[in-house]
C-alpha cells in the first residue's frame, strides 16, 4: 500500500478537476430563502505543562501528524512562484503556493452517517464518521482549563472559522464559557466576521494579541481589519509556521484569473458596459490588491453576494458583472436569476418587495445576461457535493418527512438544485455557513415550540449538512441550547434534530492503512487515505487545510507569548515565524501602497452593508473606467 501522503497527495492535486455544469429545472421558487433578506510546530517551552496523553489527546496528535504529512508533502511537489504576483513599483513578488486538486467517483448508495441530538445533552452518532465526530464534542476540561489560564494570563483573544475540526470547537465553544471575561475574547464565525471580533476584543475587552485559527487569508485579512481600525500594534498568530493555503483563495492567484480580468473588463468596455469585479471575500489580500488594480472591485460574502450585484446594477448603468474566484457559486446566482425570469411568480411587484425596490423583471434579465464568472475557481471540500452524492440525497432522503437540505452557495449545482427546490417549501436553504446554521436553529425552535400543544407527537428533524463537517460543533451547541430550555414544557413529547453528514460511511481511515507509527490503540479518524475525509465512495467532509489548526499549537502560541512578555528572545523569534504573510508590505502597485489597494475593496463592502448602498468612490471609479486603465 502507498504511503499516506504520497497517496494522499495524488488525490489532492487531482480534486477540482471535474466541474460538473448540469443543472435541473425542475425550481421555480423560494429565492427568498436562496439569498436572503434586503499543522504546528510545537514548543518544548510548553511540554512541561502539558497533561499525559489521553485517547482523545492522542486522536488529536496523531490526526494533525497524518494532515500535516498531506499538506507538506503536497506543498512539497506542488511549490511554483504565485503567477498572481505582479511587478510592484520597485520589486518582484515572490510567493510559493500550494494546489489541491482531486478527481473522484462516488458511487455508494448508502444512507449517511449522522449524529442524533436531543434534550438533556442526547448524542447518539450512527456510522464510524459520525463517531469520530462525536467523541470530540464533549471536550477536555482539563485542556479548556489550561487554555483559560493562559489566555486570562496574557491578555490574549482567539478568533476562529466554523471549519476547525470538531475537538478544537468543542474546546473553544466551552474555553468561552469557562470564565466572564473570556465570553467576548474567543469567537467562533465566519472570516468575515472573525475581523470584526477581532477588533471588538482590541477595542472593548483589553485584547493585546490575537491567535486566528483559519488558513492563511483569514489572518492576513483579520490583521489588515485590525490595522483600519487603529489596532496595529497587536499581532496576530496563526496556528503554525506553515504556509496554510486554500484550493478556492489560490485559484486566484494566477496568471489567468489576472488574464481573465483584463480579457472581461476590455470587453464590457467594447460592448458599451462599464466592468465591477464582485470578488469573493475567501481570497488572499494580494488578491484584492491586484484585482483592484486592475478593475473596480468590491468583496462580498455568500451572504451579502446578490444584494450586492442587485444594489450595484440598480445604481450604475449598463453595469457588466465579473464575479470571482468561486465557479460553482458565480454559476448558483447565474442560475438563481434564471428560475426568477422563468417563472410567472415572480411578478415585478413581488421582486420589488422580496429581492429588491429597485428591480423588475427587465432589470433583473439585463442584470443576468450582465454577469460573467470565472471559470476555474473551486473548494476542495465543496467541490465533493457532486452529482453521486446528491443522487443518494435524492434517492434516500429528499422526500421523507421532517428531512431539510442544507447547501452552502460554493457547492456544485446538483446540491443547490435540490436545496433551492426544498427552499419551495420552507424545507431547504443555500446560502452561508451563518444562514445554515440560521435555518437549522429556526426549525428545531418551531419543532421545539409546537411540542407544548396537547396533541403534540415526538419528531425527529434530519439535516442534510451540506457543507464542512466542522459545522457540527456549533450545530449541536445551539440545538442543545434549543432543546434543553424547551424539555421541561414539552410535556413529554421529544424532540431530536439529526445532523447528515453527506459522505460515505467508510470516510474514516484505518490506522493501519496509513502510518505505522501511530498508537495501536487509536483505531480510525475523520477521514480516509485518499485525502482528510474526502471519500471516493461517497463525499467530502473535512478541509485539510483547516485541520492543521490544533489544540497543541494553540497552547503552544499561548505558552510562546508568555515566554515572550518575561523578556524571552527567543519565543519573540519564533513567533514572528507566525504572523500572517506579509507580501504586500513596503511594496506599491501603479504608485499607490499594494495594502491600501488590497483593503480597499473590503472597506467597499462595509461601507454598502452599513448604508445599503454602493459607495460614492466606487461608483464613480466604475463609471470614469476607461481602457487606458487596462494597460498600466
Amino acid at each position: 500500500m502507498k504511503p499516506v501522503a504520497q497517496t494522499a497527495v495524488a488525490t489532492i492535486q487531482q480534486v477540482g478537476r471535474k466541474i460538473s455544469s448540469a443543472y435541473s429545472s425542475n425550481s421555480r421558487n423560494g429565492i427568498c430563502r436562496v439569498v436572503g433578506s434586503v499543522g504546528s510546530v510545537p514548543s518544548i517551552l510548553s511540554q512541561q505543562k502539558k497533561q499525559q496523553s489521553s485517547m482523545a489527546a492522542t486522536t488529536r496528535t496523531q490526526l494533525t501528524r497524518l494532515t500535516q504529512k498531506v499538506v507538506a508533502a503536497a506543498a512539497a511537489q506542488s511549490r511554483e512562484k504565485s503567477s498572481m504576483s505582479i511587478d510592484y513599483d520597485g520589486s518582484e513578488a515572490s510567493a510559493t503556493k500550494t494546489t489541491a486538486n482531486a478527481t473522484y467517483d462516488q458511487s455508494v448508495r448508502e444512507p449517511f452517517p449522522s449524529i442524533v441530538v436531543g434534550p438533556e445533552k442526547f448524542i447518539e452518532p450512527q456510522g464510524s464518521f459520525a463517531e469520530a465526530q462525536a467523541q470530540f464534542l464533549d471536550p477536555d476540561m482539563d485542556m479548556v482549563e489550561t487554555l483559560k489560564e493562559g489566555l486570562l494570563k496574557t491578555d490574549m483573544g482567539i478568533v476562529a472559522h466554523y471549519y476547525m475540526d470538531v475537538e478544537l470547537q468543542g474546546i473553544l465553544q466551552s474555553l468561552k464559557n469557562s470564565h466572564p471575561d473570556l465570553k467576548h475574547r474567543v469567537g467562533i464565525a465566519d472570516s468575515l466576521k472573525m475581523g470584526d471580533q477581532a477588533v471588538d476584543m482590541c477595542r472593548d475587552h483589553g485584547v493585546t494579541s490575537v491567535v486566528c485559527l483559519g488558513v492563511d487569508f483569514m489572518s492576513e485579512s483579520v490583521q489588515a481589519i485590525l490595522d483600519k481600525n487603529g489596532f496595529g500594534d497587536v499581532p496576530v498568530y496563526r496556528a503554525t509556521t506553515q504556509h496554510i493555503g486554500c484550493s478556492l483563495a489560490e485559484s486566484a492567484e494566477t496568471e489567468q484569473y489576472r488574464a481573465w480580468l483584463h480579457t472581461e473588463s476590455k470587453k464590457a468596455l467594447d460592448e458599451g458596459c462599464v466592468p465591477l469585479h464582485v470578488i469573493y471575500i475567501n481570497t488572499s489580500l494580494e488578491t484584492k490588491a491586484v484585482s483592484s488594480s486592475i478593475v473596480p472591485t468590491i468583496t462580498c460574502t455568500s451572504s451579502n453576494v446578490v444584494q450586492t450585484m442587485l444594489q450595484a446594477a440598480s445604481e450604475i448603468p449598463n453595469l457588466r458583472v465579473m464575479y470571482g474566484p468561486d465557479t460553482y457559486m458565480g454559476q448558483n446566482l447565474e442560475r438563481l436569476f434564471e428560475v426568477i425570469e422563468e417563472s410567472d411568480d415572480w411578478t415585478d411587484e413581488r421582486i420589488q418587495s422580496e429581492l429588491h425596490p429597485g428591480h423588475n423583471n427587465a432589470t433583473l434579465k439585463a442584470l443576468k445576461d450582465n454577469v460573467v464568472v470565472f471559470p476555474q475557481g473551486n473548494c476542495v471540500v465543496h467541490h465533493m457535493f457532486g452529482n453521486q452524492v446528491t443522487d443518494t440525497v435524492i434517492e434516500k432522503y429528499e422526500n421523507e418527512p421532517d428531512t431539510y437540505i442544507t447547501a452552502h452557495l460554493e457547492v456544485p449545482g446538483e446540491m443547490f438544485e435540490i436545496g433551492m427546490r426544498k427552499s419551495l417549501n420552507d424545507e431547504g436553504v443555500v446560502g452561508s455557513t451563518a444562514d445554515i446554521l440560521k435555518f437549522i436553529s429556526r426549525k428545531v425552535q418551531d419543532a421545539a415550540n409546537s411540542a407544548t400543544s396537547d396533541n403534540a407527537q415526538d419528531r425527529k428533524l434530519r439535516f442534510i449538512l451540506g457543507t464542512e463537517a466542522g459545522m457540527v460543533t456549533s450545530i449541536v451547541e445551539k440545538v442543545q441550547e434549543i432543546l434543553g430550555s424547551a424539555y421541561s414544557n414539552s410535556k413529554g413529547r421529544r424532540v431530536e434534530a439529526e445532523i447528515i453528514f453527506p459522505v460515505s460511511s467508510e470516510a474514516v481511515m484505518s490506522l493501519e492503512d496509513c502510518d505505522t507509527s501511530v498508537n495501536d490503540e487509536l483505531t480510525i479518524v475523520p477521514g480516509v487515505a485518499g485525502g482528510e475525509g474526502c471519500s471516493t465512495a461517497g463525499g467530502c467532509a473535512t478541509c485539510p487545510f483547516m485541520k492543521m489548526n490544533d489544540v497543541d499549537a494553540l497552547q503552544d502560541i499561548i505558552d510562546l507569548v508568555d515566554e515572550q512578555r518575561q523578556g524571552d528572545e527567543r519565543s519573540r523569534g519564533i513567533l514572528k515565524k507566525h504572523l500572517p504573510p506579509t507580501r504586500l508590505q513596503g511594496k506599491f502597485i501603479n504608485g499607490i501602497e499594494a495594502t491600501e489597494l488590497g483593503t480597499e475593496a473590503i472597506l467597499f463592502m462595509r461601507k454598502f452593508m452599513l448604508s445599503q448602498s454602493m459607495p460614492e468612490d466606487l461608483v464613480a471609479k466604475v463609471k470614469t473606467f476607461e481602457a487606458t486603465s487596462l494597460s498600466r
